[in-house]
């Protein structure tokens, strides 16, 4: 059983839930980054803004949202935008996909050749899988990502997770510096999307080609599939004043178009949130 909160949008991506329960999502091809309060109806906050896959939110009150050309920080009372990041390694940023938290005041992200993918039918460039911290210093993980999508960090701290699309989840074991090391591909998956952690250190995965929720342990072992009826399922977040509440971004294609959406599923366990980031930039802005 789900309950549907949004419909009628295109492909959505990066459901967040606030600190004051309105959840937050984006229509990564439609354009556009969302709210809707609770009991309210669906608010536009950022008109326009194409290919945002992930959004986090700051303790300064700002949202950070990807998108195309890099990362900015939104402020929600204002409408007011400033450029987080735009570029990389000297060269501009095309698209910024999935955004995390680090725990620290930083987040991970991941670019994404998005230019190729959506506007020019290309394969795209190499993608690269980045940290950067609460002064803005940028540290380069990989450099070598098809699409960078979901993110997480283990309850124990030990591990982050890394959704790459076309390959699967990797897990990387934490160094101390708060910096990933050494990775393995934990969970083969060709369409992988975004993912999310519960309570007892399972992963929820959504599966943008099959349209399916899996659950699948530490180990990597599939644990459980779930079927929602819609052509794709992009990302998930719980919600963290009903931790069994998972809340998942849908998407529709051309044969079933307009299926974009946010729907609520009821679990038996507790879910994780992303950590908001601390960023120097925004705390002195």
């Amino acid at each position: 059983m789900h309950e549907t909160l949004a419909e009628g949008f295109e492909f959505v991506e990066a459901p967040r839930v606030s600190p004051e329960g309105d959840v937050w999502f984006s229509d990564l091809t439609g354009g556009g980054v969302y709210r809707k309060p609770p009991g309210q109806d669906v608010e536009t906050m950022l008109q326009g803004r194409l290919w945002v896959g992930g959004i986090v939110f700051d303790r300064s009150g700002a949202v950070l949202c990807s998108g195309k050309g890099g990362i900015v920080a939104l402020n929600p009372e204002t409408g007011a935008v400033k450029t987080v990041l735009d570029t990389l390694d000297g060269k501009p940023i095309v698209a910024v996909n999935d955004m995390e938290g680090d725990g620290r005041g930083g987040f991970f992200a991941g670019t994404i050749d998005f230019d190729a993918i959506l506007a020019r039918g290309e394969a795209p460039e190499p993608g690269q899988f980045f940290h950067m911290d609460a002064a803005g210093r940028i540290t380069i993980l990989r450099r070598d990502v098809f699409a960078t999508n979901g993110i997480a960090l283990s309850p124990c701290g030990r591990w982050l997770y890394h959704s790459e699309t076309s390959r699967g989840i990797w897990r990387y074991t934490m160094d101390d510096d708060g910096l990933p090391g050494e990775g393995i591909l934990l969970a083969p998956f060709e369409d992988s999307d975004g993912l999310a952690l519960d309570a007892e250190g399972c992963l929820w995965v959504a599966c943008w080609a099959s349209g399916t929720l899996v659950r699948i342990s530490a180990d990597g072992e599939r644990l459980g599939t779930f079927h929602y009826g819609f052509p794709h399922l992009v990302s998930l977040a719980f919600d963290s004043a009903d931790p069994r509440c998972l809340y998942v971004s849908t998407g529709g294609n051309a044969e079933k178009p307009a299926m974009g959406g946010i729907i609520a599923v009821n679990l038996d366990v507790e879910g994780l949130c992303g950590a908001p980031t601390s960023l120097d930039m925004l705390e002195k802005a």
